[in-house]
């Protein structure tokens, strides 16, 4: 099961419209429907504020094991249970693996080069 269909899964489970999980995360409804149809992966940072807005652990986004929400209604225990046996994402994906490394390595250069300019302009 790919990421964007979790991330449906886990909205459609609030009883959330696309709309609404977009105006939480401070994106678009085009965002969300563009990562819900996998024609986009959302980088680490969309990634981590979707899953603190769906409550869930990030783990289970990315996590290639099967999961299925059998009620609309959204209890917290349901979230609690759902691949609470593989907390782990599945290395068979190296693809996502390595983009998300890749997203990681360049916000690190970006926030030395963000402390870099803010240490400029404190020195001004």
């Amino acid at each position: 099961m790919s990421i964007g269909t979790r991330v449906k899964q886990y909205r459609e489970a609030r009883n959330w419209s696309q709309e609404d999980l977009a105006v939480r995360l401070d994106t678009t409804q085009t965002t969300i429907s563009n990562i819900e149809s996998d024609k986009n992966i959302p980088n680490s940072l969309l990634l981590n504020k979707i899953a603190k807005e769906l409550e869930v652990d990030i783990n289970d986004l990315l996590n290639d094991h099967t999961t299925i929400i059998h009620d609309n209604e959204f209890s917290d225990q349901s979230i609690a249970n759902v691949n609470q046996y593989n907390p782990v994402f599945n290395m068979q994906s190296p693809e996502l693996l390595e983009s998300i490394l890749k997203n990681q390595e360049q916000l690190a250069k970006l926030m030395e080069i963000q402390s870099k300019l803010i240490e400029s302009l404190l020195k001004k």
